[in-house]
C-alpha cells in the first residue's frame, strides 16, 4: 500500500476552473499557444502546482482548464508572468467566451513522479 502525505490545512492551494469557447477556425492555433503557456508556467513558476487542459468530447472548441496554485499570491504572480501575458495577448481574439469558476478544494491528491510511482501527496 502506498503512503499518503497530507499537507497542512494552512497551505491549502487555490483551485480554479476555466471554461472557454474558442473560435473553431483558430482552435489548432489556440491549442499550440495554450500548450506552450502551460509548459512554461509549470516549469518556471514554483507556485503553479498543476495546469490541466481538456476539450469536451462532443464539442472540441469548448476547452476546460483545471488550475492549481500554491496560494492566491502564486496565482496573482502567474497573471504577471511574461509567458501568461503572451498567452493572453496572443489568444484574445480566439476566445469567444471565458468563465472563471472559483472553488474550495475538498482534497487534491497526486502521485509523485518516479519509474515505479511514488507516494501520494494530498492537499
Amino acid at each position: 500500500m502506498t503512503a499518503v502525505a497530507l499537507v497542512p490545512a494552512e497551505s491549502t492551494p487555490m483551485v480554479r476552473i476555466a471554461e472557454l469557447e474558442i473560435d473553431p477556425a483558430q482552435i489548432d492555433a489556440y491549442k499550440a499557444i495554450l500548450a506552450e503557456e502551460q509548459e512554461a508556467s509549470v516549469r518556471l513558476e514554483p507556485g503553479v502546482l498543476m495546469l490541466h487542459s481538456v476539450t469536451l468530447a462532443d464539442e472540441p472548441t469548448h476547452v476546460r482548464l483545471l488550475e492549481v496554485y500554491a496560494s492566491r499570491a502564486a496565482y496573482e504572480a502567474h497573471l504577471r508572468a511574461p509567458h501568461f501575458v503572451k498567452y493572453k495577448t496572443s489568444t484574445e481574439k480566439m476566445v469567444r467566451s471565458l468563465k472563471l469558476i472559483e472553488t474550495k478544494p475538498i482534497l487534491l491528491c497526486a502521485k509523485s513522479a518516479g519509474p515505479k510511482g511514488g507516494a501520494a501527496v494530498c492537499y
